[in-house]
């Protein structure tokens, strides 16, 4: 018996929407983590960036867009570096 989740995998948008919120929740929890490892919180991460709280707030729940430029930044201003890979099989299917 296959579940909701197998079910809806199925259709091509589900697919798409599991994929790009997969990919913003890797994003912002990898700034989080990185943040906690420095001991840095978001009012330090707003000032090392020259934003405010509540915009860094905003950006890691995920109720703001997180474009690639901004997750370079964050990660910049934490002293780190990310590098994006590809999976093998993560190919949509159709393209």
């Amino acid at each position: 018996m296959k579940t909701r989740h197998e079910s809806l995998m199925r259709d091509p948008e589900y697919r798409r929407l599991y994929a790009v919120e997969g990919l913003v929740t890797d994003a912002a929890e990898f700034v989080s983590q990185l943040m906690e490892e420095q001991g840095v919180n978001k009012a330090e991460l707003a000032r090392r960036l020259d934003k405010s709280r509540a915009w860094v707030t905003r950006l890691l729940s995920g109720n703001a867009d997180m474009t690639m430029r901004t997750f370079a930044e964050l990660v910049y201003a934490l002293g780190a570096e990310a590098q994006i890979t590809r999976r093998k099989g993560a190919v949509a299917e159709g393209r």
